[in-house]
């Protein structure tokens, strides 16, 4: 009994290590999600231009998180011209939700492929919504709003969903677990910010930073996150009926969108 009690107790201690482990990586994201956000120049380049440049330059990302990693090292880049008044702030802006579909549309393609069907309608459904977003140039930041705010975060709502079925169907479950907090670390800056405006510029950014933990540490985290329960938890969230009943509300996030227009 002593010994089970022992092993009993261990697991716990392990799980609360683990918490504490994304809570602290989910933290840090977020707050280096709003340094490199309001500060493009002194905050962008050196925590998310260069380490993505050298990940690139230096380690063998798989074809998907390279792909990724460039378009948001593109638009790392270009915003900084922005700021300096070298690209104009409202075509940067237009180009920000030009590459949104992009990307959206890259990983909806992956999901036909690996034969993530309600998701793949999702992702075209989600990447036709991006026209009911309104970028804004702010002298050195954007924001990206649909025609109120509850419509913004429908919209939020409807591609953190889409998100992470698609992330639990590309990567592994310590990885996705990492997500978690990739995906939630926007969302807690614009509920800091009060903001939901901000919430695409977030993400950029949170995605950059995450996405160069992700491959220069994909050993370390397939360790640290690896979690049974959460594994047991995706593949509930995969079965067809789930995958079809968040199709559904998601396009209805999406609608909603388009009909306050």
């Amino acid at each position: 009994m002593g010994e089970i009690m022992r092993d009993l107790t261990m697991d716990k201690e392990g799980r609360f290590r683990q918490f504490m482990t994304w809570f602290m990586f989910t933290a840090t994201v977020t707050g280096i999600g709003l340094l490199t956000s309001y500060f493009p120049i002194w905050g962008n380049i050196p925590f998310n231009v260069v380490p993505a440049i050298l990940v690139l330059l230096f380690l063998k990302p798989v074809f998907f998180e390279k792909l990724k990693l460039s378009t948001l090292i593109t638009m790392r880049v270009l915003i900084v011209l922005a700021v300096f008044n070298v690209l104009p702030g409202d075509l940067y802006v237009k180009i920000v939700l030009v590459f949104l579909v992009i990307n959206i549309l890259e990983a909806t393609f992956t999901d036909l492929k690996h034969k993530q069907y309600f998701n793949f309608v999702t992702g075209l459904v989600l990447a036709a919504g991006v026209y009911a977003l309104k970028g804004t140039w702010l002298g050195s930041i954007y924001s990206a709003d649909a025609a109120n705010a509850t419509a913004t975060i429908c919209w939020i709502i409807a591609y953190t969903i889409w998100n992470w079925i698609f992330v639990t169907g590309e990567f592994s479950g310590s990885i996705s677990l990492m997500h978690v907090g990739i995906l939630g670390a926007p969302i807690i800056g614009i509920i800091i910010t009060k903001n939901p405006g901000l919430w695409l510029l977030l993400r950029a950014n949170t995605l950059t930073f995450g996405g160069v933990l992700q491959i220069a540490n994909k050993e370390y985290f397939e360790m640290a996150f690896a979690n049974k329960r959460f594994e047991k938890f995706i593949a509930y969230s995969h079965k067809n009926s789930i995958q079809c009943l968040l199709m559904i509300v998601n396009i209805a996030l999406i609608a909603y969108t388009f009909i306050v227009l």
